[in-house]
């Protein structure tokens, strides 16, 4: 197995979650390991966003409601 490293920024700070994987996780993955961690963290906190009915809805822009997080990178550690 391979570790990863998945760069997130959340209140204009960087923070890394690594994980383990045979295969480099996509951005699907990477959003949904993120958003699993912020659950726990920051899960009994109200949404930091409003929601932008104009923007899709993708895991990603949840996440960024949610929690104000962007994933922004993924790199081999």
């Amino acid at each position: 197995m391979t570790t990863w490293i998945i760069a997130y920024s959340k209140d204009g700070n960087t923070s890394i979650l690594r994980t383990e994987s045979d295969h480099q996780p996509d951005i699907d993955e990477a959003v949904e390991l993120v958003m699993r961690k912020a659950e726990e963290q920051f899960g009994d906190q109200e949404d930091a966003y409003e929601h932008d009915p104009d923007v899709e809805e993708t895991p990603a822009t949840r996440l960024a409601e949610r929690f104000g997080i962007t994933v922004t990178g993924i790199s081999q550690a």
